[in-house]
């Protein structure tokens, strides 16, 4: 049985408005706790038509105040648009508020595709090139590392002081991520959408390989993050992937809507330039089926890539249907034997 865990980047559909997905999202997160499973962190992503999310922060704690075993996090802080004080702030008080329930996920991007919104988002403007130098400097501002004499975070301790750092982890899709989680002694998830999935297994034996811990005890953490569908048969399995597949095609072609209904969307004609943009994606990393399809390539994935951890992002167009699909993969990963509420 492998640990499993989620991702939630706040779809919205033509059901549920932005403001009803957040409502939608403390629901599934006490269904995660139910069922078992480990962590549920959520998105940030700004400009971004059929995803709500674009607090974290905010979010975690709200779900956090709602839930009592669950792990909750960010999937991820996106640093370059937050100063590393701050984020070391926020995310020690939340684990003063909910010790040892809070996980700190961090990536490097801006969590946008379109200039206009990147820029100002950006906490400086060489931000993206600095990443490392900002990563180094929420650690040591969170007591994790000793930070270089000049350095100007050097004197800093990030409020409230004595709270530990939460877990961190290091949120990539490449192997050098893997490489950089690896060497500053941080747990590591990779996004595994729209590439091959033997890229995931390489990062993943890699960052092992390169694992140095920060301090006594670390162990590398290696957590394997897809795009998960799970229907009452396999054809059922593939219709609900069919919405957020949709989507992404109209974001690429420059006309981004809400997820569809899974009838709209399975009966709506691609455009020649959705085909073309279709053509130019790898689905491979995504687990889709009935559970026992899913059972299978969850056991294969794991295998290939050993990671310890599996999250699942599934993004489907009725609240209620999603929640069908994680009790599903409950089962599919045997962390119970039949679906939970039914």
């Amino acid at each position: 049985m492998v640990a499993l865990s989620i991702v939630d980047q706040g779809p919205v559909s033509a059901q549920t408005s932005p403001a009803q997905t957040i409502g939608h999202s403390v629901e599934l997160a006490r269904l995660a706790e139910e069922i078992g499973y480990t962590r549920f962190w959520v998105a940030e992503h700004h400009g971004v038509r059929n995803m709500a999310f674009a607090a974290p922060e905010i979010l975690i704690g709200h779900i956090a105040d709602r839930t009592s075993r669950l792990r909750v996090g960010s999937g991820g802080i996106m640093l370059p648009n937050h100063t590393p004080l701050h984020v070391a702030e926020q995310f020690r008080t939340l684990e003063a508020l909910h010790p040892g329930r809070i996980d700190l996920g961090l990536g490097r991007s801006t969590g946008t595709g379109d200039d206009p919104t990147r820029d100002a988002l950006l906490r400086f403007p060489d931000a993206l090139d600095r990443f490392g130098e900002h990563l180094r400097q929420l650690l040591g501002v969170g007591g994790r590392v000793p930070l270089d004499p000049d350095d100007p975070y050097r004197e800093l301790i990030a409020s409230p002081a004595g709270v530990p750092l939460p877990s961190v982890f290091l949120l990539g899709s490449s192997v050098s991520s893997a490489e950089l989680a690896a060497r500053a002694g941080l747990s590591y998830a990779f996004l595994c959408v729209n590439q091959d999935p033997e890229v995931a297994a390489r990062a993943l034996r890699r960052y092992r390989a390169l694992f140095a811990p920060a301090e006594e005890g670390d162990r590398p953490l290696a957590l394997l993050a897809t795009r998960i569908w799970v229907g009452e048969n396999d054809e059922h399995g593939e219709a609900l992937a069919s919405p957020e597949r949709l989507a992404v095609l109209d974001y690429l072609t420059g006309d981004p809507r809400p997820l569809e209904p899974v009838e709209r969307a399975l009966a709506r004609r691609l455009t020649d330039a959705q085909l073309a943009a279709r053509d130019k994606l790898d689905f491979r990393g995504d687990v889709v089926g009935g559970v026992d399809r899913v059972a299978s390539r969850l056991a294969e994935l794991v295998e290939a890539s050993g990671a310890d951890e599996v999250m699942a992002i599934s993004n489907i167009h009725s609240p209620e249907d999603r929640r069908d699909s994680f009790r599903r993969l409950a089962v599919a990963a045997g962390l119970c034997p039949v679906p939970v509420g039914h």
